[in-house]
């Protein structure tokens, strides 16, 4: 219809024949210059758009900027290019014919080489893989207005759950814009879906390891074990939670070495997780020499016991010093307390304290601390 109206206006101000390829040409290539040079800034009107979302969501229009920048820019252009080629002489229509290049009387050449089907089938696929593009970095959004609501009305961390659930998201993106595309090439997705379901009892013995993992995943979300950055011990493996995908979980150990745990193995074993802890035991025997004596071992006794009890750190009431038994060469004394320092850090930062108040209080007392010795009689035996 449009192209009758130009024709229409090609006889109405009686433009010679040989032009009207070249202004039907130029008419096209000034519309798609003049609407990509306005595709920045109809970007930037479309994001402003969700101004009022920033107060509410921290960096909310930075993160938006990040997930739909590239693919909005994208298709700003190519909408441009896909309406500057529908109004040039280059497409194919089927109810009127195109504007020539008029060479003479006899000779016309006509450059419509693309079907009007075939442009929009191009438009409509990049579209889908755009939106969906666009949609699939979208969902860090979701995640972080997740996390920003669940620190409002709960202590517990959710993180893990919802980095989860946002992969299944991402999943069901990708597998929506898939069987989008496909039907924009008019393929027959119900065929499809038979031929999967006929296949799907040896696909499910195939993966059948894949899926188990997956229901365990699902699983340690609802038991909530641990969460991203816990400090857990499974077996042999023992580091920090870095994520949880649809099969395994990453766990840095401590030698920064990167182990993928199954998800089933994870929900088959035992989960030791030290994040929980409230506070944390310290247990360890210190020896001093036999020379040393009884008043001095219970004055030494006395005064860590009282050090103790001013470190803040330190549970109150929990500090155990006592004298415990005979050793090989020292007199063993057990220290015993509890600590709210449970990161490894504080935690030897602590005991390295506590260290030192032994060291300065063993100064103070001139006691001795043991160390393996032995002792060689030598009789003679003329005597």
């Amino acid at each position: 219809m449009e192209r009758n109206i130009d024709m229409k206006l090609f006889d109405l101000f009686s433009i010679p024949k040989p032009y009207q390829f070249y202004i039907h040409l130029g008419l096209a290539l000034f519309v798609t210059l003049a609407l990509l040079l306005l595709s920045k800034t109809l970007r930037k009107m479309i994001i402003k758009f969700f101004t009022h979302f920033d107060n509410k969501i921290p960096n909310f229009l930075e993160e938006l900027n990040m997930a739909i920048a590239k693919p909005l820019d994208y298709w700003l252009r190519l909408t441009s290019i896909y309406i500057g080629l529908l109004m040039s002489p280059f497409v194919i229509y089927t109810h009127f014919t195109q504007t020539e290049l008029y060479i003479n009387e006899t000779l016309q050449l006509s450059f419509a080489i693309f079907p009007t089907t075939l442009v929009h089938t191009l438009y409509g696929l990049i579209c889908i893989a755009l939106i969906t593009w666009g949609t699939y970095n979208s969902v860090n959004l979701y995640e972080m207005a997740l996390v920003g609501i669940g620190s409002r009305f709960t202590t517990l961390d959710h993180t893990l759950l919802i980095r989860f659930t946002s992969k299944i998201i991402r999943l069901a993106i990708i597998i929506l814009g898939a069987m989008l595309m496909i039907s924009q090439l008019n393929i027959n997705i119900a065929g499809i879906l038979t031929g999967v379901g006929l296949g799907g009892v040896a696909f499910t013995f195939i993966a059948k390891d894949t899926l188990t993992n997956i229901m365990s995943g699902v699983v340690l979300m609802v038991d909530r074990p641990f969460t991203i950055g816990d400090w857990v011990q499974c077996g042999s493996i023992e580091g920090i939670i870095e994520d949880v995908s649809f099969r395994s979980t990453r766990i840095r150990t401590f030698e920064q070495g990167l182990v993928i745990v199954p998800n089933a193995t994870l929900a088959n074993d035992n989960i030791l997780n030290w994040s929980t802890m409230p506070k944390r035991r310290v247990r360890f025997s210190l020896g001093v020499t036999y020379s040393t004596s009884r008043q001095k071992l219970e004055l030494l006794m006395s005064k860590l016991k009282e050090s103790l009890a001013q470190f803040d750190t330190i549970e109150k009431d929990t500090s155990l010093v006592y004298f415990d038994d005979f050793g090989d060469f020292s007199l063993n004394i057990i220290v015993l307390f509890y600590t709210f320092q449970t990161d490894l850090k504080s935690y030897s930062a602590l005991k390295q304290q506590v260290n030192l108040e032994i060291m300065r209080l063993a100064e103070e007392l001139d006691v001795d601390i043991a160390f393996p010795t032995q002792t060689i009689q030598i009789q003679n035996s003329e005597q």
